[in-house]
C-alpha cells in the first residue's frame, strides 16, 4: 500500500490520524504521518487492517441497502419516504445504540451511511 493510498483510505474511513494511528497501527500519530508522507513503508498488517476495515464498511452498506430494499422506499421518486438512520456524530452515542462496538465500527458506520445519503438512498436522523 502507497502512502497515499493509506491517507485516501483512512480519509474515505473518516478517520483523523490519531484514531488511525490509535486503532488501526497501534502506534504514535507522528508514525503513522510518517507513513503518510512515505517517509516510512505502511507495514502489511496496517494494510490488512485497513482491508478489514473496508470490508466491514461493504457489510453496512449491503446490510443498510437491504433496509432500504425492505423499507420499500423508491429511491428515484421525488417524494419517497425514505429510511431514516442515524448518524452518530460522537462514538458515545453509536456505542449507547451499538454497546459492544468501538471505533472503528462507528468510523465505518459514518462512511457507508454518508455515501448512501449522498446517493439520496436515506434520510440521516
Amino acid at each position: 500500500m502507497t502512502a497515499s493510498e493509506l491517507q485516501a483510505l483512512r480519509k474515505f474511513l473518516m478517520l483523523d490520524v490519531r484514531e488511525a494511528a490509535e486503532i488501526i497501527g497501534q502506534v504514535s500519530p507522528r508514525s503513522w504521518q510518517y507513513w503518510e508522507s512515505g517517509r516510512n513503508t505502511v507495514p502489511d498488517d496496517v494494510e490488512d487492517k485497513m482491508t478489514a476495515a473496508l470490508v466491514m464498511r461493504q457489510e453496512i452498506i449491503d446490510r443498510l441497502e437491504q433496509d432500504i430494499k425492505d423499507h420499500g422506499d423508491d429511491p428515484q421518486s421525488e417524494h419517497g419516504n425514505r429510511l431514516k438512520v442515524p448518524y452518530y456524530h460522537t462514538l458515545s452515542e453509536f456505542q449507547a445504540d451499538h454497546p459492544d462496538q468501538g471505533a472503528l465500527p462507528w468510523r465505518a458506520h459514518q462512511s457507508a451511511v454518508a455515501e448512501l445519503y449522498a446517493g439520496n438512498l436515506l434520510e440521516l436522523v
